[in-house]
């Protein structure tokens, strides 16, 4: 068998490697700059109403405060957070106040009477509140109106400082809120759509190909990591305001990530068996973590922001175990198989920024503009486009493996002297046919037998032209509509499909012509043939039939001796 060579060498691998990497580079570039070209078409027109309140927490009471470098020790369910403060001038139109909290209920008052209120319907029933943007009107509000706004904290340690506060037009919140936002949400709905079709795509095909099933991981991974960001950076608060449910989403989308993490991590990245069985190990723990967390999160109990960090927990052990084996991996993968490895230690460091970030962003700096959003679907991106290299770069080598498994498979079925089936794979073909009920076919067997006394055995190296010219006279006949095997004893096996006695006698009619025709060629090699036949429908079990069909082929046989 003549294996097949790779024509693609280490140095041409290389430099598609550095090309690609570069026309990477240029797309994220071209991609990142007409994302800020957008958003900076988007204008953020707001006023910053940050100075001067007076903040009470519980019995503690902090005047002129201004609330963008203003910090306090975290409080937790039951505190009292009161924002009280004077309306200054103006000079919007259709003026709306928007602030952000977590995890509290609102109640807004404009002159001491309610004018919004959020949240107060969720504490009875222990749902959780969530986090987002609360949009408070102030029309027909004057300068140095009195504004409270009173905020009861419903889950422990949930802040230590507020975001900014803005003033703004109302028809301006929209475009205001997702301001400085677009590029992950470009980035997130990518991601979202890119696992979506995938995943679709895979459940489609994997009944055709179960080869395709190795990229399912990573499918949901991305369309699970996507519909998290989209949560977690608050874009979808700009569209849908009940923030109890979003939040709910955000951290199930979290808990669904972290299991498609771990997926692909041990599809692609792990390959001993007990890194494997570890990873199914984390698997099962959180399983039954998230289990626990959604059964007391259903029952009121405590809610899903109330177990972050136990879930932190989990994810410090997966990412120091998973950063362990990567690097370990990468010390003795040849460079081709090292590829998902280094895009998934990209992945994860971006992953370990974004977890950082969480209470970096909390508990000590909240405000800050380079702390808010995510980076995590950017590096998710460059992970996916390292994979796909992967794939691509694996495309050939798989195609050439199955090419050669498939050339094996072919040789051990063919006989190497006739050419034709060998007894295996024409018993497996007469299964195949039989399990098919509704098919109609008949086997012929065939023989040939010396008639001269110098004639040569038909499988010497004396009789290899006959034989060639033979064998050559039974394709003709036979090729285009059955099956031929070699029975060995010089015995021929040939399997047909819907066909009458009367087509059965006639190409075997044909056949003895063709012969004849060829025995002419050769005085000196002179043979008979015999042949015997069986329909189907003739015996009760397929596996009479060859018996049945050779039976017959002896007995015309012993009649061409007699």
């Amino acid at each position: 068998m003549t294996l097949l060579k790779d024509t693609f060498s280490n140095q041409k691998l290389l430099r598609y490697g550095v090309l690609s990497a570069f026309a990477l580079c240029i797309f994220f570039s071209i991609f990142y700059w007409l994302i800020r070209e957008l958003e900076r078409s988007i204008v953020f027109n707001a006023e910053a109403f940050n100075i001067g309140w007076t903040v009470t927490i519980d019995d503690k009471r902090f005047d002129n405060v201004n609330l963008s470098d203003f910090s306090f020790p975290v409080v937790s369910t039951g505190t009292k957070v009161v924002l009280e403060n004077k309306l200054p001038e103006i000079t919007v139109e259709n003026p709306v106040l928007r602030m952000y909290t977590s995890y509290c209920t609102v109640d807004a008052r404009i002159n001491n009477k309610i004018v919004y209120r959020y949240g107060q319907e969720y504490v009875p029933i222990s749902r959780n509140v969530g986090s987002g943007m609360h949009i408070i009107s102030l029309y027909d509000c004057s300068p140095g109106t009195e504004i409270k706004i009173i905020l009861n904290v419903t889950e422990p340690r949930s802040f230590t400082s507020f975001q900014p506060v803005w003033i703004e037009d109302a028809r301006k919140s929209f475009s205001n809120m997702l301001s400085g936002r677009l590029f992950m949400m470009f980035c997130s709905v990518f991601l979202v759509l890119t696992g979506l079709v995938g995943t679709i795509v895979v459940l489609i095909f994997i009944a055709f190909e179960k080869g395709v099933a190795k990229i399912l991981p990573l499918s949901m991974f991305l369309l699970c990591l996507g519909l998290y960001e989209l949560y977690a950076n608050k874009c979808v608060n700009a569209f849908y305001h009940n923030y109890s449910i979003n939040t709910w989403v955000e951290y199930f989308m979290l808990y669904c990530t972290n299991f498609a993490v771990l997926s692909v991590f041990y599809r692609f990245i792990a390959r001993t068996k007990i890194e494997q069985r570890i990873v199914l190990g984390l698997i099962y723990g959180f399983a039954i973590f998230c289990s626990i967390a959604l059964l007391l999160d259903f029952s009121g109990i405590m809610h899903l922001p109330s177990m972050r960090s136990i879930q932190f927990a989990f994810l410090g052990v997966e990412i120091i175990f998973c950063v362990f084996v990567s690097v370990r991996n990468l010390l003795v993968q040849v460079w081709r198989e090292r590829l998902p490895t280094v895009g998934f230690v990209f992945m994860l460091l971006f992953m370990v920024v974004d977890i950082v970030r969480y209470p970096i962003q909390k508990y000590f700096s909240l405000n800050l503009q380079v702390m808010q959003g995510s980076p995590l679907s950017f590096g998710v991106l460059v992970f996916v486009t390292i994979m796909i290299a992967h794939f691509l770069f694996q495309i050939k080598p798989d195609s050439e493996k199955k090419a050669v498994e498939q050339i094996k498979d072919e040789q051990m079925r063919i006989d190497y002297q006739t050419g034709f089936l060998n007894p295996f794979a024409i018993n497996e073909y007469l299964k195949n046919i039989e399990m098919a009920n509704d098919v109609d076919f008949s086997v012929i067997m065939l023989t040939f037998t010396s008639a001269g006394r110098d004639t040569p055995d038909l499988f010497s190296i004396e009789g290899s032209e006959v034989l060639s010219a033979f064998t050559g006279c039974i394709k003709k006949i036979f090729c285009e509509k059955a099956k031929v095997a070699y029975m060995g004893d010089e015995e021929f096996c040939v399997v047909a499909l819907n066909l009458r006695k009367e087509d059965i006698h006639r190409m075997l009619v044909n056949l003895d012509e063709l012969l004849f025709t060829e025995i002419q060629k050769h005085p000196r090699y002179q043979y008979s043939m015999s042949s015997g036949s069986v329909l189907r429908s003739e015996v009760e079990y397929v596996s009479n039939l060859l018996p049945l069909a050779k039976e017959r082929m002896l007995s015309q046989k012993e009649g061409l001796r007699s």
